[in-house]
């Protein structure tokens, strides 16, 4: 086990940990998880940018840790003070992606509805129509992933045959094909949130 070492961005706080690229010594505060051991923030940084907005999730349980021994010692000058902004910049992110994926299935369901009045190509409209909701979801999220982000998106996808259900009517295509539009509507935000 190698001795205690100054953290290369904290020189007060002594570390065993290493960053697993280059060796440099990093405390808690300063590591990032990644696939194999923790990184310093230059390789982290240099991770991030080379990998999906996906790959760089993997810091968050770390910080989230961090943060909550800070919170809880009272350390880290201002730890517990950066936490709530987090939490905003989280709502807001999340607020948006509802609003924007809300717009468009709206805005879907209204090209829909003229689609299933005409009883044509109904469900492959349906699908590219999901799928635009789901793009427009992520794309008011920042293309930032997370469960809610993926829940927004397939429901607004397969809300969007709703509205469309609602402004043509019942009588529209074939009645009993009409409902596999939902599905289709689905499949469409599926595509996106799979690729994520």
């Amino acid at each position: 086990m190698p001795a205690p070492t100054a953290c290369t961005q904290h020189p007060s706080v002594q570390t065993r940990l290493r960053c697993s690229a280059c060796e440099t010594p990093i405390c808690p505060d300063c590591a990032r998880e990644a696939a194999v051991g923790y990184k310093c923030p230059a390789c982290a940084r240099h991770l991030d940018s080379t990998t999906s907005p996906r790959g760089a999730q993997g810091a968050g349980a770390l910080e989230r840790f961090s943060a909550n021994v800070n919170r809880r010692t009272g350390a880290g000058g201002g730890g517990a003070r950066s936490a709530p902004s987090g939490d905003r910049l989280a709502a807001t992110v999340g607020a948006r992606a509802v609003a924007v994926g809300l717009a468009a299935a709206v805005a879907g369901g209204l090209v829909l509805a003229v689609v299933l009045q005409g009883g044509f190509l109904f469900l492959i409209s349906s699908g590219a129509i999901g799928w635009g909701v789901a793009r427009a979801v992520y794309w008011g999220s920042e293309e930032r992933d997370s469960p809610f982000i993926r829940a927004v998106a397939m429901t607004l996808a397969g809300f969007t045959v709703a509205i469309a259900m609602a402004f043509a009517g019942l009588s529209t295509a074939p009645p009993g094909l009409v409902f596999l539009a939902y599905p289709a509507a689905i499949y469409g935000g599926w595509i996106v949130v799979r690729g994520r």
